[in-house]
């Protein structure tokens, strides 16, 4: 009896262990979603670099690709591999104290991110001024790498 004890302890710990192998990055390609209409705004590719996440806009989906009515440093231009997401460092299965730039607005927000828990085709974003309680959340879908390239 205390064989199989032995057994199943043993066993419960290595899938304890092996666990975080099988958890899904939040690298790859998203589709992020406007707020108002549902339609996707753009695409966005996240990956590693220095030890954090990082997201660059690959493309707009609108106007061309060029940004309109957004802040002078991105009015006008076609966002193409533009930084707006820095910082992000893992916490567990959430990455913390990372920074996002809205290029509307121009402003940069502190921000946290993770996979919807029980989809990890989901992420959940919210940047905010300070107090987490005072921002803004948007959720993204995951779309094939080729939205990417």
């Amino acid at each position: 009896m205390s064989r199989l004890l032995l057994r199943t302890l043993g066993a419960a710990a290595l899938f304890a262990l092996a666990a975080p192998a099988f958890a899904q990055s939040v690298n790859g390609c998203w589709a992020t979603i406007d707020d108002a209409d549902g339609t996707v705004k753009s695409y966005v590719k996240i990956y590693d670099e220095g030890g954090t996440k990082v997201g660059d806009i690959v493309r707009l989906t609108v106007n061309g690709g060029r940004c309109v009515d957004c802040a002078d440093r991105y009015n006008g231009r076609v966002l193409r591999n533009e930084r707006i997401m820095s910082g992000f460092r893992a916490d567990g299965d959430r990455y913390e104290d990372g920074s996002i730039i809205d290029p509307k607005s121009g402003r940069s927000y502190s921000a946290v991110m993770n996979l919807v828990e029980g989809n990890s085709n989901r992420l959940y974003l919210r940047g905010y001024l300070g107090i987490r309680a005072l921002g803004r959340s948007q959720t993204w879908r995951r779309v094939p790498a080729s939205n990417c390239q």
